[in-house]
């Protein structure tokens, strides 16, 4: 999951406008867009039907961006 969320945070997300995450937290609008994407990703992994991820940790997507502060 590492590698697949890793190469997500270089890939353009639709939610995002287009742009990277790694883009997209580079004006304080993006921040807020990248801030709701990652809280929607979390929150998706929350559900009954999600367990096999229940336990992922999504620390390091908020720290990698500079983002730790937003969460």
């Amino acid at each position: 999951m590492n590698r697949h969320y890793r190469e997500t945070l270089d890939q353009p997300i639709p939610v995002l406008k287009g742009k990277t995450p790694r883009q997209a937290v580079k004006t304080a609008a993006g921040r807020k867009l990248v801030a709701n994407w990652l809280r929607l990703l979390e929150s998706g992994t929350a559900r009954p039907e999600a367990a096999t991820m229940a336990g992922y940790d999504f620390g390091w997507m908020w720290k990698e961006p500079g983002l730790t502060q937003d969460r």
